[in-house]
C-alpha cells in the first residue's frame, strides 16, 4: 500500500510538473527512465503519460516483447516491453515498473513498459559521448 502511494504522488508531482512547465523549458526538458539497464531521455512532447504497469491482456502469436493490449479510459494500447525490443532482456515487473505512454503524439496506441521513470531532466546538463556506437537508426 505504502508503494503505491508512494508511486501515485510520485506521478501526481510529475504531471504537475509538466503542466507548469514553460514552452521554453518543453522544448529543453526530457523525460529520463531506466530500461534494459541503460538511461533513456525521451523528449516531453513524445513522452506522453506515465503510470503503473495496468493489468494486460496477452496476445497470441506475437514477439515476446509484445506484452499485451491494455486499456486506457477505454481505448486499447500496445505494450512493448522496451528493453526486450531492443535486446536488453525482459523487463522485470516492480513496484518500480512503469507504462509510458508515448504514441499518442504520432497518432498510434502504444506505449512502453520501463524499468523505472527517473524524472525530468534538462537537456543542456548532458553532452554526447564519444565513440558510442549508436546500433538502432531510431535512437540519438
Amino acid at each position: 500500500m505504502a508503494r503505491s502511494l508512494a508511486l501515485r504522488e510520485f506521478q501526481e508531482n510529475l504531471a504537475r510538473r509538466l503542466a507548469n512547465a514553460s514552452a521554453q523549458d518543453t522544448l529543453r526538458s526530457r523525460l529520463a527512465f531506466e530500461s534494459g539497464n541503460r538511461l533513456w531521455l525521451v523528449r516531453l512532447p513524445d513522452a506522453g503519460e506515465v503510470m503503473p504497469m495496468p493489468w494486460l491482456c496477452k496476445v497470441p502469436l506475437t514477439h515476446r516483447w509484445y506484452n499485451g493490449l491494455v486499456n486506457v479510459r477505454g481505448s486499447l494500447h500496445g505494450v512493448v516491453d522496451l528493453a526486450d525490443f531492443c535486446g536488453y532482456g525482459v523487463t522485470p515487473r516492480t513496484s518500480e515498473s512503469a507504462y509510458l505512454l508515448c504514441g499518442q503524439r504520432h497518432g498510434i496506441n502504444v506505449g512502453l513498459l520501463v524499468r523505472k521513470v527517473v524524472g525530468l531532466r534538462n537537456a543542456q546538463e548532458f553532452s554526447p559521448m564519444a565513440g558510442v556506437a549508436v546500433d538502432k537508426p531510431w535512437i540519438s
